[in-house]
């Protein structure tokens, strides 16, 4: 450990190694280089211990896939023009089919997560949180009745007119960011 830099010790700027005798098996156990900096400290409380910090290039750091974990998600948008009317929060008798063969679609595995969300654009009269949140209601209420209460953990989610999908100006009136999403996680 007499190698360590300590405070009546220097440290020779031009090859980054203590001054003064040092065993190149010591250097090499307290040195890891990895395309970067390091910062070593160590002699605390007399005994010699090693702390390295690396900088490394994100390019060269392995991206791991998480294909291997079979992670299974679905996902349904509904545009809300096609289930409600304007303003309104209760679902159009009309649209009940089209709720059907998302209900259809569901996972018949208990205990799956399904989150369903309310979106609104800038144009709405009203408040936008509390009608997106209430149609998003309606669509869990109505799936529930079809699926049962309990066969999944239900989340509904109003996020009014803060998630916008298009620009409203450019988007036939928003229409696009007028929607429900519902997802089904594991």
């Amino acid at each position: 450990m007499e190698n360590l830099p300590t405070p009546d010790k220097s440290i020779d700027k031009s090859s980054g190694k203590p001054s003064g005798n040092s065993s190149p098996i010591e250097n090499r156990a307290l040195t890891f280089i990895v395309h970067g900096a390091i910062l070593s400290v160590s002699a605390i409380a007399g005994m010699g211990i090693g702390l390295l910090v690396a900088f490394v290039r994100p390019d060269l750091v392995w991206q791991p896939s998480f294909n291997f974990l079979n992670y299974k998600k679905q996902q349904f948008t509904l545009l809300s023009d096609a289930l409600f009317d304007v303003d309104k929060a209760s679902i159009r008798p009309e649209s009940f089919r089209l709720l059907d063969e998302v209900a259809a679609q569901l996972p018949l595995t208990k205990g799956k997560r399904v989150r369903i969300n309310g979106h609104m654009d800038l144009s709405s009269t009203g408040d936008a949180l509390t009608l997106s949140y209430l149609r998003a209601s309606a669509v869990k209420e109505y799936l529930a009745r079809l699926r049962g209460e309990q066969t999944y953990y239900w989340t509904v989610i109003g996020y009014g007119s803060s998630r916008p999908l298009a620009n409203s100006a450019s988007d036939n009136n928003g229409k696009s960011n007028r929607r429900i999403e519902i997802f089904v996680d594991d």
